[in-house]
């Protein structure tokens, strides 16, 4: 399989991934995975190395430990040309065995660049906007991005699978200067910019298609018609909350959902 997981991580969520191991491993799924350690102390206590591949960042001070991690990964990996995509999570994550198959996983990621969508919803709150400024003037010429985000009020963050390019990783660190992020710079918003910028994705509001006010981060519905709707907007339901999962099972199950998310909350 050419798609490996990234992942940061810190002593306190070790039982998550410990979980995920095991899940993967009774299931016989071959996936490499990238353990983001702060420092030695933290790998050294951590009691499944050999199921692993570890990247350990730097001493560096960051206003943003968790999307620096993620970056400092994915720059470590951009030329390691035994994987084509990234899927670029927290620790708080999980597998659906029956759907976590290459064949499923890559169809899903293939059609994520073929479609070109990125979905967002609609936010009044002050706080988001600042976050959707941040991360999308990180880019070059992301100023670009005020009016295609309707002056930073069109919120996208984990609204579908965090999923990177193998191939866009040069030129989208060429692209940005992640030394000086704060708390704003939301990792895949960043990505999902440089996308919209630079290889032609475009930003749909699912305000106007399912009345929401936020992206599809945690989002949780009875309504069946508002997930015919997605569909119809050829979303993919890659990667959703337990929450969500437990609401619809056969649903998403039929769709190929392979990993459920925010399992902390």
């Amino acid at each position: 399989m050419k798609i490996a997981f990234i992942i940061p991580i810190y002593p306190k969520h070790y039982y998550y991934i410990y979980n995920l191991i095991d899940l993967i491993f009774q299931n016989n799924i071959i996936i490499d995975i990238y353990l983001v350690f702060s420092n030695e102390n933290d790998y050294n206590v951590f009691d499944k190395k050999d199921k692993i591949k570890k990247i350990i960042i730097p001493q560096i001070k960051t206003f943003n430990i968790v999307t620096y991690k993620k970056f400092f990964a994915l720059e470590t990996l951009k030329n390691d040309i035994n994987y084509d995509y990234f899927i670029v999570c927290d620790a708080e994550t999980t597998i659906i065995p029956e759907n976590f198959t290459e064949i499923n996983i890559l169809n899903k990621i293939l059609k994520i660049y073929e479609n070109k969508i990125i979905y967002a919803g609609e936010t009044n709150c002050k706080k988001m906007k600042d976050i959707i400024k941040s991360s999308t003037t990180l880019i070059y010429n992301g100023n670009q991005l005020k009016n295609i985000t309707k002056k930073y009020t069109l919120y996208f963050w984990w609204s579908d699978l965090p999923v990177y390019k193998r191939e866009h990783l040069t030129d989208f660190f060429y692209k940005i200067n992640y030394s000086n992020i704060n708390w704003n710079h939301f990792d895949h918003k960043v990505y999902l910019s440089y996308l919209v910028l630079y290889h032609n994705f475009n930003i749909i509001n699912l305000t106007e298609i399912i009345g929401i006010n936020w992206s599809l981060e945690s989002y949780n519905t009875d309504n069946i018609d508002n997930l015919n709707l997605l569909k119809l907007n050829n979303y993919g339901f890659s990667y959703i909350t337990t929450n969500f999962y437990r609401n619809h099972i056969n649903f998403f199950m039929n769709e190929g959902t392979f990993l459920l998310y925010h399992l902390d909350r």
